[in-house]
C-alpha cells in the first residue's frame, strides 16, 4: 500500500484514535493484573507507528525505551488535534447515551414492558421519539442544571 506523506499521517491519526476506543473499552472489561487478552489490534496499532520513520514521520512516533513500543508524542497529539477530537468524541457520546438511557426509561415506565413488547418496532420508535426529543430539548436549554436525585 502506497501513501503520500499526508495520507500517512492521517493513517497515523486513525490508528491512535481507534486505539484509543479499543483500549478503554478493554481497560474497562479487565482488572489491572488481567493481561490484555486481545493484542490483534496492539500488533497493527504497534506496526503501522513502527513504519513512521521509514514514511518520513519519524518526528511524531517515539519509541518508548522501557517497553520497546512505538507511540505518538505528546506535542503531535496536542498539535493536531488528537486530544480535542477524543474530548468533542466522549462528550458527543455522553449526551447521546443520557438522552437513549433517560428516554428509553421514560418509555418503559408509560406504556410498561408487557406492552411495549407487543408493539411493532414502527410504533415502537414512534412512541418512544417524543421522550428522546424531551430530553434532547432539556439538555440543550438546561445541560444538567435540572437534574437532581
Amino acid at each position: 500500500m502506497e501513501l503520500s506523506l499526508e495520507q500517512y499521517e492521517t493513517l497515523l491519526k486513525l490508528v491512535y484514535m481507534g486505539d484509543w476506543v479499543i483500549s478503554t473499552l478493554q481497560a474497562k472489561d479487565r482488572s489491572e493484573d488481567e493481561p490484555d487478552t486481545d493484542s490483534r489490534f496492539a500488533d497493527v496499532v504497534r506496526h503501522v507507528f513502527s513504519q513512521a520513520e521509514h514514511a518520513g514521520l519519524g518526528n511524531i512516533v517515539q519509541i518508548d525505551q522501557n517497553n520497546g513500543e512505538p507511540y505518538l508524542t505528546r506535542e503531535f497529539e496536542e498539535e493536531s488535534g488528537l486530544v480535542d477530537i477524543l474530548e468533542d468524541y466522549e462528550d458527543e457520546v455522553f449526551w447521546q447515551a443520557l438522552i437513549e438511557r433517560l428516554a428509553h426509561r421514560d418509555f418503559l415506565r408509560h406504556y410498561g414492558e408487557t406492552a411495549i413488547s407487543q408493539m411493532a418496532i414502527e410504533e415502537r420508535i414512534e412512541k418512544e421519539t417524543p421522550f428522546h426529543d424531551k430530553w434532547a430539548q432539556e439538555f440543550h436549554e438546561n445541560g444538567l442544571e435540572n437534574i437532581k436525585i
